[in-house]
C-alpha cells in the first residue's frame, strides 16, 4: 500500500489543479476563522456599546474562543471548505478514467481493487492533512487569543478527520458513478449546498432527529456550532453520531469499491 501511495503522490504532485486548490484551502482555513473572529469580536463590542452606551471591549462573551471551545469553533468553520478537496478527488479520479491511466495500471499488473483502494488510501492521507491544517489553524488562533490547548482539541481534530473522510469518500463515490467531472462536481455542490438541506427539512417533519442522518450532515453533526447545540433540534448523542458517521464512511467505501470492481473500464 505504501508503494501505491507513493505512485499516487507522483501522479498529483505536479498537477496544477491540486497545487492551486491546496494553496487556496490552506489560506482559506486560516482566513475564514480569523475573519469570523474579527466579525464576532466587533459585533459583541457593538452590542455592548448599544446596551451600555459605552464602547465595549468586544470580549469573548460566549467563550467561542476559550480553551475548551476554540478547536470546535475552528473545525466548525473550516468544514465549510471541504468542497475544495472534494473537487480535487473528483478531478483526479475522472482524469485517470478519461486518459485511460487506470487501464494502464491494470495492464501493468494491478487488480481493480488495488487501484480503487489506492484512491481510498489517498483520501485517508488527505483527511489526515486536512485535520492537521485544522490543528495548525487552531494553534495559530490559540496564540492570537492567548489561550491554552485543551484535551477537547484533540477530540475535535479526530472528528475533523472523520468529517473530511466522509466528504471525500462521498465525492469519490459520485465520481465512480458519473464518470464526468463536470456532472459529478455539479451534483456534489448542488446536493451538499441545496438538496441535503431540503431532505433534512423533510426528514425532520417525518421523524424528528432523522435530519442528522443525511449522507453529509451525519459528519457535520459531529461538530455543531459551539455553545449553540440546542439549535440543532433533536441532535442525538455524540457517540451515536460518531457511530453513524463511521457507518456512512464504511458504506461509501463498500459502494465505491463494488461499483468500480464490476463496472466497465
Amino acid at each position: 500500500m505504501l508503494r501505491n501511495l507513493q505512485i499516487e503522490w507522483m501522479k498529483i504532485k505536479n498537477y496544477r489543479v491540486f497545487q492551486v486548490f491546496s494553496a487556496l484551502y490552506l489560506a482559506g482555513i486560516i482566513l475564514i476563522v480569523y475573519i469570523f473572529y474579527r466579525v464576532y469580536i466587533n459585533l459583541v463590542g457593538s452590542l455592548q456599546q448599544s446596551m451600555t452606551g459605552q464602547k465595549g471591549s468586544g470580549s469573548d462573551v460566549l467563550n467561542l474562543f476559550s480553551s475548551d471551545q476554540l478547536f470546535q469553533t475552528v473545525c466548525f468553520w473550516t468544514s465549510f471548505l471541504l468542497y475544495f478537496p472534494g473537487m480535487i478527488i473528483i478531478s483526479l479520479f475522472i482524469n485517470e478514467v478519461n486518459f485511460k491511466t487506470n487501464r494502464q495500471n491494470i495492464i501493468d499488473g494491478w487488480k481493480r481493487e488495488t487501484f480503487i483502494y489506492s484512491k481510498i488510501g489517498l483520501i485517508v492521507c488527505m483527511s489526515v492533512v486536512i485535520a492537521a491544517m485544522s490543528f495548525i489553524a487552531g494553534f495559530i488562533m490559540s496564540q492570537v487569543v492567548d489561550v491554552s490547548i485543551s484535551a477537547n482539541a484533540f477530540k475535535m481534530i479526530g472528528f475533523s478527520f472523520i468529517q473530511a473522510f466522509v466528504y471525500l469518500m462521498f465525492a469519490l463515490l459520485l465520481a465512480t458513478f458519473f464518470r464526468r467531472s463536470g456532472v459529478a462536481i455539479i451534483v456534489y455542490f448542488i446536493y451538499g449546498l441545496l438538496l441535503e438541506s431540503l431532505f433534512m427539512w423533510l426528514a425532520a417533519k417525518i421523524i424528528p432527529g432523522m435530519q442528522h442522518f443525511m449522507p453529509l450532515q451525519v459528519a457535520d453533526s459531529l461538530i455543531p456550532f459551539p455553545r449553540l447545540r440546542d439549535l440543532y433540534l433533536n441532535l442525538p448523542a455524540e457517540s451515536i453520531m460518531l457511530i453513524a458517521s463511521l457507518a456512512f464512511a464504511g458504506l461509501y467505501v463498500f459502494l465505491t469499491v463494488r461499483k468500480y470492481k464490476y463496472d466497465d473500464l
